[in-house]
């Protein structure tokens, strides 16, 4: 399994050839995560007619893959996450730390993104790129 990145999710919504061309040469399914919508819901303002479309879009995405919720287990690992990042000198955002530690919590090591550097640095997963 592969777990998108709320970027790569955007990126798909926006038509971006790169993402899809490497889409196509990916056979491992594809998963997603209850972090990435919170993030992608919070950019979108519902009042404007634009932003509900793309609500609607995303709520359709979301509903067409497996979607890991935020548990206490994986809370637990994306705190241990930070903390060895934070060792590093290599601080992340809270969401990326929840996304990862989400993903791998449920054996998913593998995440396509396009911000590589967000979770490079991250013992276990191993990043993809577009």
């Amino acid at each position: 399994m592969i777990g998108l990145d709320s970027s790569t999710v955007i990126d798909f919504f926006k038509g971006d050839i790169s993402l899809k061309n490497t889409l196509e040469k990916i056979d491992d399914p594809l998963v997603l995560n209850i972090v990435s919508y919170l993030e992608i819901m919070n950019g979108i303002n519902p009042s404007n007619m634009p932003h509900k479309k793309e609500e609607i879009f995303y709520d359709n995405f979301f509903d067409s893959f497996l979607v890991f919720e935020l548990n206490r287990k994986n809370s637990k690992k994306s705190s241990e996450i930070l903390w060895q990042l934070k060792k590093m000198g290599k601080v992340i955002g809270l969401s990326d730390c929840a996304i990862a530690g989400i993903y791998l919590s449920n054996g998913v090591n593998k995440i396509l993104t396009k911000n590589k550097r967000h979770f490079a640095n991250i013992k276990g997963l191993e990043v993809l790129s577009y």
